[in-house]
This record gives C-alpha cells, structure tokens and sequence, in this order.
C-alpha cells in the first residue's frame, strides 16, 4: 500500500435540496448500482464498495487510478440518463491521486491517505458551475495539463449532454455495441418501440464520443507509462 497510488472520486448530487426524498434516495442508490457495473466492466479497479453519506454525498475509492477519468465521467453519464422532464440527475465529481494510509472497505470514506485528502479538499474547492474536476499535484506537467485544460472541457461537454446522449455515451462505455445500446433504451411511449441502433449512433456523435474516448485512451495510456 505505502509506494502504490490510488484514485479517490468524491462527489455529491447537483442541486440535490431541489429534489424529493424520493429523487435523492434514488440518484444515490443508481450511483451505487452505477460503481459495481464499472467494476464488473473493469475487474479489479476499485476497492470496496461505493460509500454514501448524508444524503447526496459519495465517496470512491479506485486501484487503478489510471481509470479516475473514465470512471467518473462512466458516473455522470450512468446518472444524466435518469434525467426527465421532471428533474435533472447530476452529480459532482472530484478526483485525487496519490498514496493512501489505511483503507476500510465497509466504510471507504473513513479511509486515510494523500488520495482522500485531494478528492476532499477539491470537491470543497470547486468552482460554482463547475461539476468535474482533478487535485493536480502541481508542477508536475502532465497533471497540470489535465486539471487546467482536459477535465474543463470534458466538463462542458458532458453537462452539455441530453439524457439521450448521456445514455449512449453510457452504453459505450459498457461496452455495449449500438445494437445492444439500443436494445437496453426504455420503450419510448408514443411509439411502444426502442431506440434504433442509428438513433443511439446520432447521440454518440452529438455526444462527441469519439473524441472522448480518444481522450481518455490518451490519458490511460499516459498515466501507465509514468507508474
């Protein structure tokens, strides 16, 4: 534990005091339900369970800190495809790096460590309108780079998306082609029908999920040539 790094992912719902007891309750129990789908996408990348608290805040605790970005925007796209006409499902998102002390893994937000601190202290931080950011260690380049001009922009683009786009971008992320997207979307009403797989493609496009991904391959390959 002492000489490997960790990712921990904090966050909290966005205007979580405009929803029911029951919206909240349910935004929380997707966020967890959304953790074990990106572990059972990704084995062995977290540790533990996806911890809540209060009653809009998590906390999130990832071995594989390579993955922080995609995890985290894995966790708003899941989310935003909730979104109705009624409410919109958001969550904000911290991401830190670094060592850790100790880990309790039936209570990971009671864990220690250089990790947890960042994730905490950059959630506390951030900016107004802002919804993604990243504890960049400074003057180490490639961290600057990312928490001062990648997550910004990812940040526009995915509070940008429509809850159609947030659901394709979802599915690719399972790894799902757009056949099974498709087959996985809710019967819309007016039709009784599901989405087709050029609908989803159309989402995936205005979702600018081809550069998304190419950026987070970027960012993964990256951060495995400097453990």
């Amino acid at each position: 534990m002492r000489n490997k790094s960790y990712a921990v992912l904090t966050g909290d719902l966005v205007k979580s005091s405009r929803m029911s007891s029951e919206q909240s309750t349910s935004a929380m129990e997707w966020l967890r339900q959304l953790a074990k789908k990106f572990e059972s996408v990704y084995p062995n990348s977290t540790i533990g369970q996806l911890d809540t608290f209060r009653h809009d805040s998590w906390q999130w605790l990832l071995a594989k800190p390579e993955l922080a970005l995609r995890a985290a925007v894995f966790m708003r796209a899941g989310l935003r495809s909730h979104s109705d006409g009624d409410v919109k499902f958001d969550t904000r998102v911290a991401i830190g790096t670094g060592k850790v002390e100790s880990i309790v893994e039936h209570r990971i937000s009671d864990s220690r460590g250089l990790a947890f601190v960042r994730s905490g202290k950059a959630l506390d931080a951030m900016k107004k309108h802002s919804h993604l950011t990243y504890a960049a260690e400074r003057d180490i380049a490639e961290e600057e780079w990312l928490a001062d001009g990648l997550v910004p922009l990812l940040d526009c683009i995915i509070t940008d998306w429509t809850p159609t786009e947030a659901r394709a971008v979802h599915g690719a992320l399972m790894g799902w082609t757009q056949e099974e997207t498709a087959a996985q979307w809710p019967i819309l009403n007016k039709t009784g029908k599901r989405r087709t797989r050029q609908a989803v493609a159309k989402s995936l496009r205005h979702a600018h999920w081809n550069t998304i991904r190419e950026a987070l391959e970027f960012v993964e390959e990256s951060a495995k040539s400097n453990l």
